[in-house]
């Protein structure tokens, strides 16, 4: 009889296309993948996948399977998540998944009182980019800056965040503040991909001459990167207005605010741990945001006249 542990590890394989992807992904080694999938391949009889140099592909067997394991994989997930969503205690792990500057800005420093408040819940904090499928138990709560478009999920428009131009007083000091361009002055871009396309079309409509000195997909590294001095970053307000080396470069607009947007299953939704990170999440970015919004265009600290 086939065992559905080593038709996860199938899927995994499947939709990663290597073992080390796929053991990435599972949290295990890739020598214990090899090896339940040569478990699984002598039990079915059948060779699923053909070994290339560019990793594993399915063969006829193995996409003649793969709609069956992923219809017992949704069995077994819908499973989990009823039983799950059931418990009415806020005890347990609840897994978080947000972006790097959400994770490190507006939520890790307010975990002490939810550690406080709920000693029973062990929050799994993840920080990344790349989207999560909470049908399949990746996350249990994803705070995403796209709208999640997953099935059955419980979606929420938390927050908006406000971002605007910033230099670090030193680069002020040694280059002069960028007037209604930023002609002879060195920016720094987010990646070039799509996540990044409104700000970065914004910044390039203000770029005229001005010298782009480095991009990343990271906020949290442009921000870490202006403030050094490297050179104009555009950050949000909530966080670069608390930055005391921070100086706001104000402009006649601003790039369209980016929305949070709250995501949980519908089958987990009613659970009580579940609830208790809903609610304090409410409770610390929501009025965050409101703040930065209400403060309109109020400058920072460091701000010259």
């Amino acid at each position: 009889m086939i065992d559905w542990d080593d038709l996860r590890i199938f899927l995994a394989v499947a939709r990663a296309g290597t073992l080390a992807r796929a053991a990435a992904r599972l949290g295990i080694n890739a020598t214990t993948v090899g090896r339940r999938l040569e478990k699984l391949e002598e039990t079915a009889h059948a060779r699923l996948f053909d070994r290339t140099p560019d990793g594993y592909a399915l063969t006829r067997a193995g996409h003649d399977l793969l709609p069956r394991a992923e219809r017992m994989e949704a069995e077994a997930l819908a499973l989990e998540r009823a039983v799950a969503g059931a418990d009415d205690k806020p005890e347990g792990v609840v897994r978080l998944s947000v972006t790097e500057m959400l994770g490190t800005r507006f939520i890790a420093p307010h975990l002490p009182r939810f550690a406080e408040r709920y000693p029973g819940i062990q929050l799994d904090l993840s920080c990344t980019n790349r989207t999560v499928q909470l049908s399949r138990r990746e996350a249990d709560i994803a705070l995403r800056l796209a709208q999640p478009r997953e099935d059955n999920l419980v979606v929420k428009k938390l927050a908006a965040i406000e971002l605007s131009l910033y230099a670090a007083q030193s680069y002020v000091d040694r280059r002069g503040r960028p007037g209604r361009t930023l002609d002879r002055h060195d920016v720094i871009l987010f990646a070039d991909a799509r996540p990044f396309a409104v700000e970065n079309q914004w910044l390039a409509a203000r770029l005229g001459q001005g010298k782009v000195v480095m991009r990343s997909d990271s906020v949290s590294a442009i921000f870490a990167a202006t403030v050094a001095g490297l050179g104009v970053g555009l950050i949000p307000r909530l966080v670069g207005d608390a930055e005391p080396s921070l100086s706001r470069i104000e402009s006649a607009d601003a790039p369209e605010p980016r929305v949070i947007w709250q995501a949980v299953h519908r089958d987990l939704a009613r659970a009580g741990r579940i609830r208790a990170v809903l609610g304090f999440l409410g409770e610390i970015v929501v009025p965050a945001a409101r703040a930065r919004s209400s403060a309109g265009a109020v400058p920072s600290r460091r701000r010259l006249p």
